[in-house]
């Protein structure tokens, strides 16, 4: 699923909102190609690290608040994001803006749409749903 719809929505506006963002800006990184300005390629890293850093922090506050059991697998998915898009802009900016690297982050973030948010978020969230005394 490469597009935002109501399914995937959690109940909770605030990750609501995150997720909505990274499905609007998709469209900017599938039209990346090896002669984007480099100002257009920076302003993708620069969002995606912003929605990594401020997105997961709120996601594992509430995983954390909740005891949700598979906190570490989650919290390593985030990770191996960061650490992938990190990886990937690192290649950019050292002189190899090629179409496999704007590839390898294509796919990572066509992975992340279709799997991990339409996923592995709503598992935690339908776990913390059951566990919580607060209404969605």
């Amino acid at each position: 699923m490469l597009w935002w719809t109501d399914d995937l929505k959690t109940g909770i506006d605030s990750i609501d909102k995150q997720h909505k963002s990274i499905f609007d800006k998709a469209s900017e990184i599938f039209n990346l190609e090896t002669n984007s300005s480099t100002k257009e390629i920076e302003s993708i890293f620069v969002f995606l690290m912003s929605y990594a850093n401020n997105h997961f922090y709120e996601e594992e506050i509430l995983m954390m608040e909740n005891s949700y059991e598979n906190f570490i697998e989650h919290r390593r998915q985030h990770n191996y994001f960061i650490e992938e898009i990190y990886n990937i802009y690192q290649n950019i900016v050292n002189g190899h803006a090629s179409e496999e690297n704007l590839n390898n982050l294509k796919v990572l973030i066509i992975d992340w749409l279709a799997n991990h948010i339409n996923g592995d978020d709503k598992k935690y969230i339908e776990r913390i749903k059951e566990k919580s005394t607060i209404v969605y």
